[in-house]
């Protein structure tokens, strides 16, 4: 084993450009999704440095090579992130080849243009022009060439296939005929996603490019499969490692007993009183990284030169906040921290609209506005205009992050400084009017920093293949539209779960997503041309329109649109329970229009692509009276 500290752009153009790596066709396929893609964005610009990626660990059995050959390593362990990386510098590469020359005609004469897409090109693939027809392993045949990728993805489920075509769609490799259904999988909505989130701009480019450049792995090479998978094994089991709240942690009690006298064993047990509010390693991070975020206004918290707290200026703050006043910091963030569990755990204080606004924002993943409410929660209410402000904010948070989450805009990586400039413009207004309305931070949020996307792009992505682009969001709405037809009698709950934390209710799609799609299905949807049904299941079969929520997933699975509706299984006292959709649910029964006439879910005679797209926009229509910010916006 010979570890070996490597930075991104030494990793792929290291003796020569000589080393590859490759995903053996045993791995599973490419499975990383939006949350890991926008993670990955979200990192890179975190870092004021380098962001450091874990280690890759790969196997070459052969000995030394010579200048001639080239080093292929399977990858045992890196296969996800080397595969991402590489499709953001296509999306990179893409945008500076193709886009930006459209903005600035001049640019393609600059050498250092030049050699930032020579630098790319050596990054994702290797050509060598040959005449002989030998293809040497590891590599392929394109224009006359024998190419070499430098990171090769698994073969599975097409993911080689729709790399190359990637390759060929910038113009790498020569043109490659694309795969069928290659835009409804992860590897090319990867590629798009990195496209869509990345400005054409010379400056912008070039500093992503840098930091992608700089990211930092421990490079793990073996001689056999077995002591790979054998260190793969070792690496994930062990315990988590020290974090930066250990440290600070660490730091804080070493302080308050040298420089306050106070005993160690009464700080520690402070310590952990203050962790009871801040259960987990990541909460109690993103805890210490807000509370800088929301506080930073103030002098006596303002760090100079960090504007805002990232994982890797953390420490850097903690260390400079406990040598100014440990003892004090120690109190306020202990006060902080009950605030805070508030917003993380809200299901465990008394119901009231308030609690309940919380658990929603919790359940459509805004824990950016944490650092907002962090503030808001630790003002003195006769600062508020309002009785109900906390209530009225949460509740607009609830909308904004929401359609912030289908949209995708404001970018992730510009919510922290939306939410810091949110706090510095209510903090001006404290020390101008004396109070805050609501009107004033609605205002703030939604023409300031932070403007949201029009309603106009929010139906757009409603609309779209919801459940693939974001599978959480599209089971929250079929949730809260179930929920606007409960009644005391009849109110599941939607969000349980079962022993192993898993949603009992999950999201049912009613047209089958799998690519092996059944013979009735063909028949139904496609009028028993399997292409056509192929089409419309690209199409539709992620949209609202075609989904549902079931308690019995699996026991419907890929049956009939018949026995979809009709199923049935016997209760614990013999009695048949209805379990398909006419199980009774609002979701269900919602009504939709097409020119055969008015339907539901539960009544439809059959299931075509034209039912489809009528309940889908009926849904989106409902969805947007949910959550407009106010009825002008949808007139």
């Amino acid at each position: 084993m010979k570890p070996e500290e490597a930075i991104l752009s030494t990793l792929l153009t290291i003796e020569g450009n000589q080393w590859h790596y490759h995903t053996p066709k045993y791995q599973r396929e490419y499975t990383w999704g939006k949350y890991n893609w926008s993670k990955l964005i979200e990192d890179i610009y975190d870092s004021d440095f380098a962001h450091y990626m874990g280690s890759i660990i790969c196997v070459h059995e052969t000995g030394e090579i010579t200048p001639s050959e080239e080093l292929i390593y399977d990858v045992v362990d890196g296969q996800q992130r080397m595969t991402t990386i590489s499709l953001l510098l296509m999306a990179v590469y893409y945008k500076l080849k193709f886009d930006l020359p459209k903005q600035n005609n001049q640019i393609e004469i600059e050498d250092d243009y030049k050699e930032t897409l020579n630098s790319i090109r050596k990054k994702l693939v290797k050509k060598i022009k040959t005449t002989t027809p030998n293809v040497p392993i590891g590599g392929f045949r394109n224009d006359g060439f024998n190419c070499f990728l430098r990171v090769q993805p698994s073969s599975q489920f097409s993911n080689l296939d729709d790399y190359k075509y990637i390759l060929s769609e910038i113009e790498l490799i020569d043109v490659l005929p694309k795969p069928k259904n290659c835009g409804n999988r992860s590897m090319y909505k990867a590629y798009q996603y990195f496209y869509d989130q990345i400005p054409t701009d010379w400056s912008v480019l070039k500093d992503l490019l840098d930091r992608i450049n700089r990211l930092e792995f421990i490079l793990i090479s073996e001689t056999s499969h077995s002591k790979a998978f054998m260190l793969f094994e070792t690496l994930n089991n062990r315990g988590v490692p020290l974090s930066g709240i250990d440290i600070i942690k660490n730091k804080m009690l070493a302080v308050l007993e040298k420089k306050h006298g106070i005993d160690i064993d009464d700080s520690y047990n402070q310590w952990q009183k203050l962790l009871v509010n801040l259960p987990t390693h990541d909460e109690q991070d993103r805890f210490l990284r807000q509370f800088y975020n929301a506080f930073k206004f103030r002098d006596d918290i303002k760090v100079d030169k960090i504007p805002k707290a990232t994982s890797s200026t953390l420490i850097k703050i903690y260390e400079s906040l406990i040598k100014k006043d440990a003892s004090g910091i120690f109190e306020e963030l202990q006060g902080k921290a009950k605030y805070y569990n508030q917003l993380i755990e809200p299901e465990k204080y008394p119901i009231s609209k308030l609690t309940l606004a919380l658990i929603d924002l919790e359940r459509i993943s805004a824990t950016p506005s944490y650092t907002f409410l962090l503030y808001l929660f630790s003002l003195d209410e006769d600062r508020f205009e309002e009785t109900d402000l906390k209530l009225k904010v949460v509740e607009l948070f609830c909308k904004y992050y929401l359609r912030r989450n289908v949209t995708d805009f404001p970018n992730t990586r510009d919510l922290d400084a939306i939410n810091i400039d949110l706090i510095e413009q209510c903090q001006k207004q404290i020390i101008k009017e004396g109070v805050l309305s609501y009107a004033f931070i609605e205002s703030t949020l939604l023409t300031g920093k932070g403007k949201p996307e029009s309603i106009v792009k929010f139906r757009e992505n409603l609309a779209n293949n919801l459940f693939y682009n974001n599978e959480g969001m599209a089971r929250y709405l079929l949730a809260k539209l179930d929920e606007t037809g409960h009644s005391r009698e009849n109110k599941p709950n939607l969000w349980s779960r079962n022993e192993k934390d898993i949603f009992i209710w999950t999201v049912e799609h009613i047209f089958p997503q799998g690519k092996n799609i059944p013979k009735e299905w063909i028949d139904m949807i496609g009028d028993g041309d399997k292409s056509k049904a192929e089409e419309i299941q690209e199409k539709w079969v992620h949209c609202l329109g075609n989904l549902t929520l079931s308690g019995y997933n699996s026991k419907l699975s890929n049956y009939s649109f018949s026995k979809k509706q009709s199923r049935s299984e016997a209760n614990v006292f013999g009695n048949p329970i209805t379990i398909g959709y006419q199980n009774g649910m609002v979701i269900n029964n919602i009504e939709f229009r097409t020119n055969r006439g008015t339907f539901t879910l539960a009544n439809a005679p059959e299931w075509k692509a034209e039912m489809i797209e009528a309940r889908n926009n009926v849904m989106v229509e409902m969805i947007l009276q949910l959550f407009a910010f106010s009825k002008s916006e949808l007139e």
